[in-house]
Formats: structure tokens, C-alpha cells, sequence
């Protein structure tokens, strides 16, 4: 087999094995997988190691079958951590016992994707190799950001990879869950619900059929810490003319956040919002 068709694989194994790296310490920390997986995942590495090529002892058909069965395994930690990749590029320049790699990595969570490019410097020692992220820039297409600004600033200082990935993956779970909670309640009550910023906006206006004038405006942000605790928070504004409040002599309208937000402790975020549309449509 010609030296050009080993190179090709071994690039591709090297990719991928980068990969595998990520996904497994993401699906480490979350504690979904067996230890028979993670067997399999180290005996898969130790067949295509790529530091010692003497090794690998395979046909053509022998190595295509090992990529594609190394694949398969990255699409389900892809499917168990909610990450994937789309494309990895790596540069190494090596100087003495030192190397350093320069990556470049992009993918998605869930629907929003992300490009990160971080700088890894592994130094040789007596008894083992140390790799560190040494620099870390992280891009991200996201119209509403500025939730995760702080938090980015901070794991760029950090340089730590993993709490991206982490609290990254939350909070791309929230956001689409958001929007598919949106979408469904538009498309369910068309009449009522009004997405003024989209689906992928933070509220929702609910216009009230019985009473002329009445909005409930329900909020609904995803809030991200320096330190990466993912919170989502519900609140609930009302918009009432001014001569309509002469006839809240029950205070109902001040009362209102305060119910909502009873409603989402005992019944959850969907169950609550339509307990506010069946309020606000025709009977």
C-alpha cells in the first residue's frame, strides 16, 4: 500500500482521535456511559495509535472498517453530550522536546454552532507527556450573546475547554427548547400568541380576546454565570389601559407575576403559559 494512502489515514485517524478526546471527557463528566464503553472507546485508540506506526498491522478494508466504526462511536457521544463537530484543522510546529499545536474546531449544540481556535503546547517529561491550552478564542453565531459575554470572557481567560463545552451544551438545550416551546404555542393559538422578535426572541405577547387592550408579555431569559450555572428565568409583565384599572379593585393585574410564577413551581413552564392563553382567548 503506497505511503500517500497511509497518510491519508493516518490524518483522518488523527481527527478523529482529537475528537474522541473532547466528546469522551464531556461524556466523563456527565456520567452517561458504561465502563464497557469506555473500554471499547481505549482499545479503539490503542489500535490506531498514531505515535507508534510500527503498529498498525491492517488492510485498506481493515482500516476503512475501524474509521467507520470509530465514526459510529463519535455520532453517539455526539448524541449523549448534545456536541458535534463539522470540521477540525490542526498545525503542529514542534521545537526540542516541546510541541505546540494550533486547532481550529467547529460544530454545533443542538441548533447553535460555535468555532473555537485554541493553541495546545504538550512538553515531553522523564515519565509522561503535560498538554495545556496555552491561548483560546471562542466565536459563536448567536444573536443574543451579550447572555454569554461574561461567561466567555472568563473561559477565554481560563483557557478551559471543557466548561465551555459543559455549560455551552446547557444552554443550547434551553435555547432550543425555548423555541420550540414558542413555535408550538404560536402555531397552536395563532390568534392569541404574537412572537414580535421570532421564536429565537426572549418573549411572547399574549393578546386578550375578552378584554380590549389587555397583553400579558411573558419573559423568558437564560441566564449564564462566571462560573457557568445555566438558569433560565420566567416572568410576567401586563399591559392594562389606565381606565381599566379603576375596575381592578381585586388587584389581579398586580397580582398577576406573582400567580405565574406559582404556576411555573407547580406546573412547569408549558403548562403554565397555556393556563395564561386559555385565560386570554375567546371562550
Amino acid at each position: 500500500m503506497g505511503e500517500s494512502i497511509y497518510q491519508a489515514y493516518e490524518d483522518e485517524i488523527e481527527c478523529l482521535q482529537e475528537e474522541i478526546k473532547i466528546l469522551e471527557q464531556k461524556a466523563k463528566e456527565t456520567q452517561i456511559y458504561s465502563q464497557e464503553f469506555l473500554k471499547t472507546m481505549h482499545l479503539q485508540k490503542e489500535m490506531f495509535d498514531v505515535q507508534n506506526p510500527e503498529s498498525w498491522k491492517y488492510s485498506t478494508t481493515d482500516l476503512g472498517a475501524q474509521i467507520e466504526q470509530t465514526e459510529s462511536q463519535i455520532a453517539l457521544l455526539t448524541q449523549l453530550t448534545g456536541i458535534g463537530f463539522s470540521q477540525h484543522t490542526v498545525t503542529t510546529v514542534s521545537e526540542g522536546n516541546n510541541k505546540t499545536k494550533q486547532c481550529r474546531l467547529s460544530g454545533c449544540s443542538h441548533s447553535l454552532h460555535f468555532e473555537l481556535e485554541f493553541e495546545l503546547t504538550e512538553i515531553q517529561t522523564e515519565k509522561d507527556v503535560i498538554t495545556t491550552v496555552t491561548d483560546l478564542n471562542i466565536i459563536l453565531e448567536l444573536n443574543d450573546v451579550y447572555n454569554l459575554s461574561t461567561f466567555i470572557s472568563r473561559t477565554e481567560e481560563r483557557k478551559n475547554l471543557l466548561m465551555f463545552f459543559r455549560t455551552f451544551s446547557i444552554f443550547a438545550k434551553w435555547y432550543e427548547y425555548r423555541q420550540v416551546t414558542f413555535r408550538h404555542f404560536k402555531e397552536k393559538y395563532p390568534q392569541v400568541v404574537r412572537l414580535p422578535e421570532g421564536s429565537s426572541g426572549e418573549y411572547m405577547v399574549l393578546k386578550c380576546s375578552k378584554l380590549t387592550g389587555i397583553e400579558l408579555k411573558i419573559f423568558w431569559k437564560i441566564l449564564v454565570s462566571e462560573e457557568g450555572v445555566v438558569t433560565p428565568v420566567l416572568d410576567l409583565l401586563t399591559k392594562i389601559p389606565t381606565e381599566a384599572l379603576y375596575f381592578d379593585t381585586g388587584k389581579i393585574m398586580d397580582n398577576a407575576p406573582n400567580s405565574f410564577r406559582c404556576l411555573l413551581r407547580l406546573h412547569g413552564i408549558e403548562a403554565a403559559i397555556e393556563c395564561l392563553i386559555e385565560l386570554c382567548k375567546e371562550p
